[in-house]
């Protein structure tokens, strides 16, 4: 697939000063090995290896790394040891033999014990599968320094300081390395600073070793290739320090994932069968032929291994279909990214949430086969639209995409968001269906290392649901407003579902009263919860998330049961049921359970159906099978229908001819004023007219003084609804105010 060039300007190039450093200080170090000793070499030995220390000041000084404390302790080491060879180098000028202990030994103690805590530091986040990576290749060593260096040390005897100093410098050399081995693993070698790091403590391990084991031998001797190692270990370590990559040596924060790569299987397994090898040619006789079989046998199995494990590693990485990362990998390649941000906070982390528009009616007419044709293409657009070489594509399911920008600015997000909405715009062909396809697209930029990979995706995909309800075929960027409303909905949907538990729903009743004879027409159930903490919350605080997340239904449900023992109550306390009006959601009609639930609640209260008011707004009028299914079927056994906030929806005269409905309730914004303004008494005249011709029950809402009490009676209004008579009240509320008004008498619902 076809990549596109950054375009935010020419990649700079990268500072050559660590190669050149370590190129320099090997050829020295070489030199040291091969001239014979005298006067200058004698000096060539501490003095590369206080360059190491050298580089590793000014890499620390010039990179500004985030783990300064490690870096630190780092470069405090390689001094420290440095000033132990200036030392050794002083005994050798005035030919004197040091003692031992020295205070260069100590200096060198000092030294292990800054890098094992330097060490610990840089791999203090690293996973449990590379602590137990690391274990595998460091506790084979160690059992070897038990049996050829620290056994025969504690059995010889002698000064307890000199067998401290003798045991203490190759273990704390041991423990360096596993925490080298550690960090390196669990960044998988990604960067060369690590990989030099590791390579400069394996360097000192094996001189410590070989100067152990030549000790207690008495074959050591100054100035041979095993020196090497030493003048090696601080020339890799100041090489790490200076390169360029240097501040990215992090170890990720979130492990995402227990998948052993081809890659770390390989460091692991090349590390065992050179330890294999080791033992193998250090033993004789038949213990000799043993070790080469279990050598042989471990080179074999390793390269059975190699290729399964491959396999099973794509499988569990890569989308089947197009070939690009999956989720899984996605997020582990973002963990990486997060712990690879600079300090300074020059470059960014980017996420771009990309979902197709309308790519299941793809599906539904051309089939999925059709489908999978297309995601392919698109997956080839998406990859030609990022940065060559540096962005990843991953396909997550379905029709979502993400691209993964480490390394990026807003202006590079910008790009590329851009060119994903504008290129989508080409038709592609399917099975000769020329078809348009659209992208919305999330933005997530972030340029905090702690940052949790998953809520970051989640941030992109709210981003992107974001841009489709602005329109769709558009990128959106991410604000901290949309994680505080996305949290604030599932902290409602919880609380909303235990109240739905608990019984914090009650209802209010707020009466309809009958124009010309004062009488009560019904009582409107008006729901509200008593939230433990915000106190008595209204009907728009938490119904539309009911019919959002689908539990509207349950809600209604507890409602009518309220209702419906509420008006047992009052016929056993006044001997008639007031006629009680409940909201039912437009989400609700389509249900086929909505119709027997209501006849069953019916008939467990023995309730007659003509007590019982339905009201719908105009939205639930749309569908021509509410009409003639779900709303007929309720009035021939008897429920009444009035259609809620009518002016306010959508629906057509037409459908209000359907006579499907009893009562036609006209919304307050159209009563308030008809008093004083002549138009919007002209266009409550004209509701009430069509209400009349249509044999409708006509309800004004909003009634609030007499004057508007006295209109609405002038325009022939049946019956009034507003805080004239009463503000919506409690049952017990409601129970009195029925007993303080006889003459409401009793009414049927329906006209």
């Amino acid at each position: 697939m076809p990549a596109v060039p950054r375009e935010s300007g020419a990649v700079p190039r990268t500072s050559r000063v660590w190669l050149w450093f370590l190129l320099m200080g090997g050829v020295a170090a070489v030199a040291y090995v091969v001239l014979p000793p005298n006067a200058f070499t004698n000096w060539m030995f501490p003095a590369i290896n206080t360059s190491g220390a050298v580089a590793a000041w000014i890499g620390l000084h010039r990179k500004q790394p985030r783990n300064k404390a490690a870096w630190t302790m780092l470069a405090a080491a390689l001094t420290l040891s440095a000033a132990g060879d200036i030392i050794f180098a002083g005994y050798d000028l005035v030919h004197a033999a040091p003692p031992f202990p020295s205070v260069a030994d100590v200096l060198y103690i000092a030294a292990h014990l800054l890098a094992v805590v330097a060490v610990a530091r840089l791999s203090h986040h690293a996973g449990r599968d590379s602590v137990l990576e690391a274990g595998v290749l460091t506790v084979p060593l160690a059992l070897q320094y038990w049996i050829h260096i620290i056994s025969p040390t504690l059995s010889g005897g002698g000064n307890g300081l000199a067998v401290l100093v003798a045991v203490g410098t190759p273990v704390g050399t041991l423990i360096v390395l596993f925490g080298a081995l550690r960090a390196g693993l669990s960044m998988e070698m990604r960067r060369a600073p690590a990989r030099l790091l590791v390579a400069g403590m394996m360097a000192w391990f094996v001189a410590d070793a070989y100067y152990a084991t030549a000790s207690l031998n008495g074959t050591y001797e100054s100035g041979g290739w095993m020196d090497l190692g030493w003048m090696l270990m601080p020339l890799l370590i100041g090489a790490a320090a200076l390169h360029p990559q240097m501040p990215q040596l992090n170890v990720p924060l979130h492990v995402s994932t227990n998948i052993l790569s081809v890659r770390r299987y390989m460091l692991v397994i090349t590390g065992v069968l050179l330890l294999d090898a080791y033992a193998a040619v250090t033993v004789d006789g038949a213990d000799q032929l043993v070790s080469v079989a279990v050598l042989v046998s471990a080179t074999l199995a390793a390269i059975r291994i190699r290729r399964p494990l491959r396999d099973m590693g794509r499988r569990a990485t890569q989308d089947a279909l197009t070939g690009l990362p999956n989720r899984t990998e996605l997020l582990r390649r973002l963990t990486f990214a997060l712990a690879e941000l600079p300090a300074d906070g020059s470059s960014k982390v980017a996420l771009l949430f990309c979902d197709l528009d309308r790519f299941k009616d793809v599906n539904d007419s051309l089939g999925h086969a059709a489908g999978d044709r297309m995601l392919v293409t698109i997956a080839e657009r998406i990859v030609a639209s990022v940065r060559d070489g540096r962005d990843i594509v991953a396909r997550l399911g379905g029709d979502e995409f993400v691209i993964l920008m480490p390394e990026a600015t807003d202006a590079d997000t910008d790009v590329v968001a851009e060119r994903l909405v504008t290129t989508f715009t080409e038709p592609i062909v399917i099975d000769g269906v020329e078809l348009y396809p659209s992208v919305s697209v999330g933005v997530r930029t972030t340029d905090d290392y702690k940052a949790d990979p998953d809520e970051l995706l989640r941030d992109a995909d709210t981003a992107m649901y974001r841009a489709k309800s602005g329109g769709r075929g558009r990128a959106e960027r991410f604000d901290d407003r949309y994680a505080a409303e996305a949290g604030a909905r599932l902290k409602l949907d919880t609380e909303l579902r235990h109240a739905l538990a608990n019984g914090e729903l009650e209802c209010f009743y707020q009466p309809e009263i009958d124009l010309a004879t004062g009488r009560l027409y019904a009582l409107e159930a008006l729901v509200r919860w008593r939230h433990p903490e915000r106190g008595l919350l209204a009907p728009d605080e938490f119904v539309p998330h009911a019919e959002t997340v689908g539990i509207i239904g349950q809600l209604f449900e507890q409602v009518l049961a309220e209702v419906l023992t509420q008006q047992d109550a009052w016929y056993d306390a006044f001997g008639w049921r007031p006629p009680v009006a409940v909201n039912v959601s437009p989400r609700q009609l389509n249900a086929s359970r909505l119709v027997p639930m209501v006849l069953d609640a019916l008939a467990a209260h023995g309730t007659p159906p003509e007590a019982l008011i339905l009201e719908v707004t105009e939205t639930g009028l749309v569908d021509d099978t509410v009409m003639t299914g779900t709303l007929a079927e309720l009035r021939r056994h008897g429920v009444a229908v009035a259609v809620d906030d009518f002016g306010t929806g959508y629906s057509s005269v037409s459908r209000l001819a359907g006579r499907h409905w009893d009562a036609l309730k006209i919304d307050r914004s159209f009563t308030a004023g008809i008093a004083t303004d002549e138009s919007r008494e002209g266009v409550v005249r004209a509701m009430i007219a069509l209400a009349h011709s249509l044999k409708l029950r006509a309800i004004a809402e909003g009634v609030e003084d007499e004057a508007t009490l006295a209109k609405l009676r002038e325009l022939g209004c049946d019956a009034g609804q507003g805080y004239l008579w009463n503000r919506p009240a409690g049952a017990a509320a409601t129970t009195e105010m029925i007993a303080a008004s006889p003459h409401w008498g009793a009414l049927p619902a329906a006209v």
